[in-house]
């Protein structure tokens, strides 16, 4: 990537990968792979740690670029509004959000969801992006549990909630599985509503994956980015092989991504 280019590198952090070691395992990790910043998933290691947070970041260098809703509010299970003031302590700007995955953006309890989405990034004073989800789940254990509507995978029915509710967009690559969406015609007209891309690579199988493997043509859209002067946020999503394991993370993988990308 060019040395005057605007766009930072960040890496999601989850709970679940790796599962067993405690947050500092990721931090120090991922300052050694290169990127800017981290975004940060809340879950039962980070809802509760704002001070650790704010320590590990700093010890670090590793800012906090934005935070991402937690597990139980993406599902619908429970609308943690109190989760909203840590991206408040942490001075972040941006808040990534799924839809309710079983809901049509029709159905009132999505409308209801919404409408607080907005009621909320209102009075908090920050941004809060809604992310186009996958088609299908990679687990079919999920699917009867938390089946998805075909709007949420939409991204035209995601953009067009996005509209009506005065929310920004998290573009999230692996979940429309097109290699080139630079190509696209829409992804011009989107952009500008787009605060957040989650980069990582797919092929029609594996979900997921570092920039070294699979069908996305990373190089090509990130030139395509500079282009359009986005000024929004890049954040990895590299969980492969595995979003759920205990032991280690594959920061090798991100490492190489970053490579990829800082060669252009």
């Amino acid at each position: 990537m060019k040395k005057n280019t605007p766009l930072k590198l960040s890496s999601s952090i989850t709970d679940f990968a790796p599962l067993l070691h405690d947050l500092e395992y990721m931090f120090k990790g991922l300052k050694n792979t290169g990127v800017d910043g981290v975004e940060l998933v809340i879950g039962l290691k980070t809802r509760w740690s704002v001070d650790k947070i704010k320590k590990l970041s700093k010890k670090y260098n590793l800012p906090i670029t934005s935070i991402h809703q937690p597990v139980w509010g993406g599902l619908g299970l429970y609308f943690d509004e109190g989760f909203f003031d840590i991206a408040t302590q942490l001075g972040v700007k941006k808040v990534v959000c799924h839809p309710i995955p079983r809901y049509s953006f029709q159905d009132k309890p999505m409308t209801e969801y919404l409408k607080n989405l907005s009621r909320i990034q209102r009075n908090k004073g920050i941004d809060i992006l809604l992310e186009n989800l996958s088609p299908n789940y990679d687990n079919k254990l999920i699917d009867p549990f938390f089946p998805l509507s075909k709007d949420t995978g939409s991204l035209k029915e995601v953009y067009a909630a996005a509209q009506e509710y005065n929310l920004k967009l998290t573009l999230d690559i692996d979940h429309f599985l097109i290699p080139r969406p630079h190509k696209e015609k829409w992804l011009k007209d989107i952009l500008p509503k787009v605060g957040n891309i989650h980069l990582s690579s797919f092929t029609e199988t594996e979900h997921h994956m570092p920039l070294s493997m699979g069908n996305f043509h990373a190089k090509e859209f990130i030139q395509y980015l500079e282009q359009m002067n986005y000024q929004g946020l890049l954040t990895f999503e590299i969980y492969y092989p595995s979003f759920l394991n205990f032991f280690g993370y594959d920061f090798d993988a991100i490492r190489e991504s970053v490579n990829i990308l800082k060669k252009i």
